[in-house]
């Protein structure tokens, strides 16, 4: 849950790189903790400088985007 560095920009689906206005603090999230399936991952909001803001989620060491708000 913690990250190694401040984000400072983002790419999305092999897109133009885009530089960060804000981004929140992480948060760890572990998922059907009580199961054998489990999922343990966090969660990080971003602002790019255009506007656009992006969940981002890091699972087993790759971040992917979870949702985009426009």
């Amino acid at each position: 849950g913690l990250l190694t560095a401040a984000p400072n920009r983002l790419s999305v689906t092999g897109g133009p790189w885009v530089a960060l206005a804000a981004w929140s603090a992480p948060w760890p999230v572990e998922e059907q903790w009580w199961s054998r399936s489990r999922r343990r991952a966090a969660r990080l909001q971003v602002l790019t400088e255009d506007g656009a803001g992006y969940l981002l989620v890091t699972e087993r060491g790759r971040w992917r985007v979870e949702a985009a708000y426009e």
